[in-house]
């Protein structure tokens, strides 16, 4: 009979701290209204963009430690004699040119 009286005030004690703490913890959560950030100001417009941004790709990719590639006509590749990748993640020294994006890059110069 005590373990069942025992384990009632476990079971309210534990009811009470959580209904306590859930009930105060969003008044911890919410921000004050000062520090919110109001949505009409954080829209973006396309027409803010510049061009290469809106044409949903870049213009140059920067490889950290292995170079910098720039955008190039896809014709431009000769794509036996380059080490190319699909993906800036598998870029190592000895590439080239990337294709992705939709587009085609030449590696210019070296990682500075």
């Amino acid at each position: 009979m005590k373990t069942k009286k025992k384990l009632g005030l476990m079971v309210a004690a534990t009811v009470l701290g959580t209904v306590a703490i859930v009930g105060f913890t969003p008044d911890l959560i919410n921000a004050s209204s000062e520090s919110q950030l109001d949505t009409n100001q954080a829209q973006v417009t396309e027409e803010e963009l510049p061009a290469s941004l809106r044409a949903g790709h870049p213009d140059e990719i920067y490889v950290k430690d292995y170079g910098v590639f720039v955008k190039v006509d896809p014709t431009e590749i000769s794509y036996p004699d380059e080490n190319v990748v699909d993906n800036e993640l598998k870029v190592t020294s000895e590439t080239t040119a990337i294709v992705a994006y939709d587009a085609a890059y030449v590696k210019t110069r070296d990682w500075k």
